[in-house]
């Protein structure tokens, strides 16, 4: 029961207040439930006191009330009369709990909902050297998989089982009221199966989710890395390499989810069995100690209509318990959202890029090395609409300063100037609409050749003259026409449709349908062969007679040819 409680208290953490509002209103409906269910249960004990003993009507008050109001003449009719009472508390029972249920998932998969939204959210503060840093596969297992485990199998989790402790309690209470050596028994055969079972696959279960754990993300990369890198790899002749990756995981995976299967599917056998037990040993008690068959059989038929609803309440726990432990996991992934500080924007400020951009004695370290500095006392003038270029050996700093002037990374001393505004988070939205960049490596979505210039726009939201104009300006133009449905048609995950130099001019054309003002070109040409890197070449040359200020990096001097300044670092 340790698992229940420690989950019950990392929800309490990561709730936002309405939401623990609504938790409070769960609740309520949890004790509703469990008295719905309680009074099905308890509508069954007339119909068998009636179907066991005669005489009904001398022996008990209620009995003779149900002849008196409904007019009754003989048993049978008491029979049915009682039996059609019993459907009807059983139908508005299981109606009532349908709606309680449905109410239940509406709450915890909206928390599923909120979860992800503030993880990816939480991720994005972080910024670009996290996204740098991290592995894209455990992002989206977090965001995606643990949020929605948490909610479904957490949270809904500790909700039932809550529901079935109560229920539970209510029955055992009621059963005591009638006869406590049927708690006894109970206690005596079905409790200590229940505990050491419990225990035993407690510890199983939470071995299933540390491997789980492991083991999915590290599958998803070997997929993706094998799928995405086709070519790659079957140049490289390094298929069975991944293949035999991918067959450990899945193998690793695959026996893992037998054993969850077997550890859910057992407590129904080992209850059925322990209830079982407990029914000879009231077996022999009664043949030996009780007066009379009759009396033995009416214990029996309250045991019979306790365990009824007993053993599915113990069975759904256990399987809940597991599902707790199989998926404690995610508390790790969601300990951010426990932690997370209130965050209040900075107000946004318009930044006016009219005279310069300046790196003013600039020094930068990453933050997990804070002594190794990439820059030191660096400062650089760039004047608007100039085209600058900077070329140097790797790992002499060109990118860093790159993503400094995107505003990607804060400079750890010095500062960042947009003409007399040192830049800072409030100017952030306003600059970024101002800059376009170009990778090496455009990223291309899976979607049409529009909708990834347009990029992040829905399709009505596209200006198709605008998309027809900046297709020109990036010689994309006639490459278009000649696609089956022009610029709707799908050019394939990562831009398999189209070349190396297709997909930069699909850079470039993004960065102008967005008005940007200053373009960066970080080695977007070092990928192709000579001749596309000179029709890249002359397309930015071609931008470069006008009012945009343009960055590149790149590696050959010829690419850098018509640059205003060239800067060797």
């Amino acid at each position: 029961m340790k698992i229940l409680f420690h989950t019950i208290q990392f929800i309490r953490s990561i709730l936002p207040k309405d939401q623990k509002i609504k938790a409070m209103g769960v609740s309520v409906l949890l004790f509703l439930n469990s008295g719905f269910e309680l009074i099905g249960l308890s509508a069954m004990l007339p119909v068998f006191a009636v179907l066991l003993e005669d005489n009904m009507v001398e022996k008990y008050s209620w009995a003779e009330w149900l002849y008196t109001t409904f007019h009754l003449t003989d048993d049978k009719q008491l029979i049915i009369l009682l039996t059609s009472f019993l459907f009807l508390v059983v139908l508005i029972k299981n109606i009532a709990g349908l709606l309680i249920t449905k109410y239940q998932s509406e709450f915890a998969l909206g928390l599923y909902s909120d979860f992800a939204k503030r993880l990816h959210q939480i991720y994005y503060r972080k910024g670009f050297t996290f996204f740098k840093g991290e592995n894209s596969n455990v992002l989206n297992r977090n965001v995606n998989t643990a949020t929605s485990l948490f909610a479904n199998q957490q949270l809904l989790g500790v909700l039932n089982i809550l529901n079935e402790i109560i229920i539970l309690f209510a029955i055992v209470i009621s059963i005591a009221i009638y006869d406590i050596k049927i708690i006894g028994l109970l206690a005596v055969v079905v409790t200590p199966v229940f505990f050491f079972f419990y225990r035993w696959v407690s510890v199983k279960s939470l071995e299933i989710g540390a491997v789980r754990n492991r083991v999915q993300p590290r599958l998803g990369k070997n997929i993706f890395q094998s799928i995405f890198g086709y070519v790659d790899v079957l140049i490289s002749g390094s298929e069975n390499k991944f293949r035999e990756r991918i067959t450990i995981d899945v193998d690793e995976l695959s026996d893992t989810n037998i054993k969850a299967n077997i550890y859910n599917l057992a407590p129904t056998r080992v209850i059925e069995t322990s209830l079982m037990l407990a029914i000879l040993v009231m077996n022999i008690y009664g043949v030996y100690y009780l007066d009379s068959r009759l009396e033995l059989l009416q214990l029996l038929g309250v045991f019979a209509i306790a365990g009824f609803r007993i053993m599915p309440s113990i069975n759904r726990m256990m399987t809940y318990m597991n599902a707790l432990n199989q998926n404690k996991w995610t508390f790790n992934v969601l300990q951010p959202l426990a932690n997370e500080q209130v965050y209040a924007c900075k107000p946004q400020k318009e930044v006016v890029f009219k005279d310069k951009l300046e790196l003013e004695n600039v020094s930068y370290a990453y933050p997990d090395t804070p002594s190794d500095f990439i820059l030191e006392d660096f400062s650089l003038v760039i004047k608007k609409g100039e085209t600058l270029g900077l070329i140097g050996a790797s790992g002499s700093g060109k990118t860093t300063i790159m993503n400094i002037l995107l505003g990607f990374l804060r400079v750890t001393k010095g500062k960042y100037k947009i003409d007399a505004h040192v830049f800072g988070e409030e100017y952030e939205d306003d600059f970024y609409h101002k800059v376009g960049y170009v990778q090496q490596s455009v990223y291309i979505i899976d979607a049409t050749l529009a909708e990834n210039v347009a990029f992040g726009c829905d399709q009505a939201e596209i200006d198709y003259t605008k998309l027809e104009r900046v297709l020109k300006r990036a010689s994309l133009w006639e490459t278009a026409n000649k696609l089956t449905n022009g610029v709707d048609t799908r050019i394939g995950e990562n831009g398999t449709k189209l070349s190396g130099g297709q997909r930069q001019r699909v850079g470039i054309a993004r960065a102008l349908y967005f008005d940007a003002e200053i373009l960066f070109f970080d080695e977007a040409t070092s990928a192709l062969d000579n001749e596309t890197e000179k029709e890249i070449t002359a397309s930015i040359n071609k931008l470069s007679h006008t009012d945009l200020t343009i960055i590149i990096i790149a590696h050959r001097l010829s690419t850098l040819e018509e640059c205003d300044r060239i800067i060797e670092l």
